[in-house]
C-alpha cells in the first residue's frame, strides 16, 4: 500500500504541478554580473557569474525564478561557452545583479530575460 502512494507521489504529482512563465522580453546586453554571497571558486571555471564585454555573447537566457508567494528564490542561467556544451546554473543566494544595456553602436547580445515561478525551472530546454 504504501509503496503505491510512494510510486503516484513520485510519477504523478509532479506533472500536477504547472508552471508558469510570468514575462519575458529581449533585451540587447553590454554585459550582465550576478552577485553572489562569498563561496569557494569552482576549480576549473565551469560556472559563470559574470558575462563582461569579453564573453557577453556565452549567454543566451536569463529567468528570475519566483516562488508561490512572489518572492524571488533565485535567478537561472542559461549559457554556451567555447566548449560547446550548454550549461544550465541555478544561483539560489544570489544578492543582487546588474543587466547593463547597450549603448547606440555598440555591439551586444540579444538575450531572453523571462520572469518565471519555481516549477518552471524544472523544464529544461
Amino acid at each position: 500500500m504504501r509503496l503505491g502512494i510512494i510510486l503516484f507521489l513520485l510519477f504523478f504529482l509532479p506533472g500536477l504541478a504547472c508552471g508558469a512563465v510570468l514575462s519575458q522580453e529581449e533585451k540587447v546586453l553590454y554585459a550582465a554580473y550576478f552577485f553572489a554571497p562569498n563561496r569557494p571558486p569552482t576549480t576549473l571555471g565551469y560556472v559563470y557569474t559574470d558575462f563582461g564585454p569579453g564573453n557577453i555573447n556565452f549567454l543566451e537566457r536569463i529567468d528570475i525564478v519566483l516562488d508561490r508567494d512572489g518572492r524571488v528564490q533565485g535567478v537561472s542561467l542559461i549559457y554556451t561557452p567555447t566548449d560547446g556544451f550548454r550549461r544550465h546554473v541555478f544561483l539560489r543566494d544570489i544578492t543582487g545583479f546588474l543587466l547593463q544595456e547597450t549603448r547606440p553602436n555598440v555591439p551586444g547580445k540579444k538575450v531572453l530575460i523571462r520572469t518565471v515561478t519555481t516549477d518552471e525551472i524544472a523544464k529544461i530546454e
